[in-house]
């Protein structure tokens, strides 16, 4: 390796962190990780627009440096500012407000890659709207499920549909409910993307349509799960979820994730050589 980190941000009982951290380790890439609360609690010197970056020194003295890092695998899922823990409701808004600007302005300005980046509305994951997303995927060229965004659910209006929360992108929906034709027993099958890479067995054309969907929603990395496509559009797969932050936990996923993590690494080492 060059010598630079990858650096996991995480949630300290994310499984998934700790097996991609054992497999980058086992691949000759240091690896830190810290959590939100870390970097809550951290001492910052942050310089955007100054030639020397950023430093955090982290609770207990590890220091990241901006020069250091080859890649960061950002998977926090929310704020966490523990000396904010019994202030006003008023003043702990204020302060994650003024955090998230802070973690934003960090990692936006990193020259190194971090999968996957923060913007839009919320700073802690790439977020959608769930009508956006199916529109998107169907200009890359991916079939989508039906679907119904409904304001009400009296007199039954959405009888014999599955209410969709198996991912933060129907949930995230602001109208009352977010319905489409049930499954019917269907498996998903997963497609895995990591950049360029979406697995051994996956159909190029299907591969072209993935990798294209994760690049316009601004992603590095995403797992897209498909059903057999219904009788009105025989042949092929229809995209139904979609996980920004996906379980990496698997071997075979947290090694493939791994791998493009570590290449990121020397990549970054050679751009600035």
């Amino acid at each position: 390796m060059n010598g630079r980190v990858a650096l996991i941000l995480a949630a300290p009982d994310d499984l998934s962190s700790e097996v991609v951290g054992r497999e980058l380790a086992r691949r000759g890439c240091p690896v830190v990780a810290a959590s939100a609360a870390d970097l809550a609690l951290a001492r910052w010197f942050h310089a955007p627009d100054d030639a020397s970056g950023t430093t955090v020194v982290l609770p207990d003295g590890r220091v990241l440096d901006d020069a250091a890092i080859g890649v960061v695998l950002n998977r926090l899922d929310g704020p966490d500012l523990p000396q904010f823990a019994q202030a006003p409701a008023v003043d702990r808004d204020y302060a994650v407000a003024e955090f998230s600007a802070l973690l934003a302005s960090w990692l936006n300005s990193l020259g190194a890659p971090v999968v996957n980046p923060v913007g839009g509305e919320n700073t802690w994951a790439p977020a959608l709207h769930p009508l956006g997303w199916h529109a998107v995927a169907l200009q890359c060229g991916l079939a989508v499920g039906d679907f119904v965004v409904a304001s009400t659910v009296r007199g039954g209006a959405c009888a014999g549909l599955d209410r969709v929360g198996g991912s933060a992108w129907p949930r995230g929906s602001d109208v009352a409910g977010w319905y489409r034709s049930p499954l019917g027993g269907a498996a998903l099958g997963w497609v895995w993307v990591f950049g360029d890479d979406c697995g051994a067995g996956v159909d190029e054309s299907l591969a072209v349509g993935c990798r294209a969907f994760v690049r316009a929603l601004g992603l590095h990395h995403a797992a897209l799960g498909f059903v057999p496509a219904n009788t009105r559009n025989k042949g092929g797969l229809r995209l139904v979820e979609v996980e920004t932050r996906p379980p990496l936990d698997d071997a075979a996923v947290a090694g493939r994730c791994a791998d493009w993590l570590a290449s990121l690494v020397l990549a970054s080492g050679e751009s600035t050589s």
